[in-house]
């Protein structure tokens, strides 16, 4: 058989498998895109995300045609800079990262990320995989739809319940659930209440809520959008606390009511002082999240997973519990796909053995950090940060200073 590049299937159309398409778009590789949604617009896509050190590789690895990523930007038309906030257990001194100016990070409201890069992306929707076959030399996916398409590599980017997994392991389920409870709230701001926010952590902070050292739990708050009149926005909060019984899959917030997550979540606030708790209280029952996020754990040992045509990406590959529902799970999604995105770029041959070694190399890396990350969100809030020196370090890869109050009016 003569030799050519390799046509590419990305299945799953998330952040990560988009990212990777805008790469192949940029360096003129042949693919495909499938998303099992019927629109881009059928289920939400998170609330916000901060992006830090990969923004110079990220500017490279797009297409001229694409728009200024200010666009992505979650504070607009707002000025205020970006900062990330955190309070200690005693709940006073306000610590953090906030951007000096330079764009040395950004936060990304998460649907906008999704919507620029999906510029001038061939999206397939309604592509549900089901089945997928390897041929000799070929990969197949079968679709839900009765369709199906072929290529020389197949990228499962499908989330944590990939099939394209699924089929690599077999069927084996190595998903763990963390020991992690968690209540999720959204509720519109405006004015004077949306100033204090704002003062407390510009794009999101936050707090050790824990009673005791014994019983872990934290509140995280977030900007996810500003509005166009520039003095409303939309917020969201996440309340999470170690709980044992969270590793069940029918962990009782699952099937709860609003009325009765709305109560927990007032429950598990109602010591901390009124500027933190006061978000939940105009939250109301309405505004809860049923059901709750659920959470995943997925790490596996690079021998795991076999080498071949077929591999991984993000979510698929490796899941993360984090306070920020997306924050790290995301990050390192964008990573694998500019990863990903040089090995194929280099491809330049459908040999087996050429692209095994390929694939298997970005693979190999791709598990041992994504499962760092994993173990690491597992094992950071497993503990109250009740010390002088708890609490994280680095955010966002700089530094955690004191921060200074500044001046907000809207």
């Amino acid at each position: 058989m003569a030799q050519r590049a390799p046509h590419i299937l990305i299945v799953g159309a998330g952040l990560g498998g988009l990212l990777l398409g805008q790469t192949l778009r940029k360096n003129n590789i042949h693919f495909e895109i499938f998303e099992r949604d019927r629109s881009d617009n059928i289920r939400a896509q998170g609330w916000a995300m901060g992006l830090h050190t990969i923004l110079d590789e990220l500017d490279a690895s797009i297409p001229d045609d694409m728009p200024s990523r200010d666009f992505v930007n979650h504070l607009l038309p707002l000025k205020y800079n970006y900062e990330w906030a955190w309070y200690r257990h005693d709940r006073t001194k306000k610590l953090g990262i906030r951007d000096d100016g330079s764009g040395k990070f950004l936060r990304a409201n998460r649907a906008r990320l999704r919507k620029w890069l999906a510029t001038n992306m061939p999206i397939q929707y309604g592509k549900h995989a089901i089945r997928i076959e390897e041929h000799d030399d070929l990969v197949m996916v079968h679709f839900e739809d009765g369709t199906s398409a072929t290529g020389d590599i197949l990228i499962g980017a499908e989330g944590s319940c990939s099939p394209s997994k699924k089929y690599l392991l077999g069927g084996e389920d190595v998903i763990r659930h963390p020991h992690q409870g968690m209540i999720n709230g959204e509720v519109i701001l405006s004015g004077h209440d949306m100033e204090q926010q704002l003062r407390m952590g510009v794009s999101c902070y936050l707090v050790d809520a824990s009673l005791t050292d014994e019983t872990p739990s934290f509140f995280f708050v977030g900007l996810s959008e500003v509005f166009p009149d520039g003095k409303s926005g939309r917020y969201y909060f996440n309340i999470f606390w170690r709980d044992e019984n969270a590793t069940k899959k029918d962990f009782w917030t699952y099937s709860a009511s609003s009325e009765k997550l709305y109560e927990t979540a007032l429950e598990k606030t109602k010591h901390l002082p009124a500027k933190f708790r006061s978000i939940v209280e105009k939250t109301g029952s309405e505004g809860i999240k049923t059901p709750p996020l659920r959470l995943y754990t997925l790490t596996m040992d690079p021998e795991l997973l076999p080498k071949g045509r077929i591999t991984l990406l993000g979510d698929a590959a490796h899941s993360m519990p984090t306070y920020d529902s997306s924050r790290r799970r995301g990050f390192h999604a964008l990573i694998d796909a500019l990863k990903l995105g040089k090995v194929l770029s280099k491809q330049q041959t459908n040999n087996t053995d050429d692209i095994r070694r390929a694939l298997g190399d970005y693979q190999d890396e791709m598990l041992e950090r994504g499962s760092k990350a994993a173990e690491w969100s597992n094992c950071a809030y497993d503990k109250a940060w009740s010390g002088d020196d708890a609490g994280p370090r680095i955010i966002w890869g700089m530094p955690v200073v004191p921060l200074p109050e500044q001046k907000i009016t809207l």
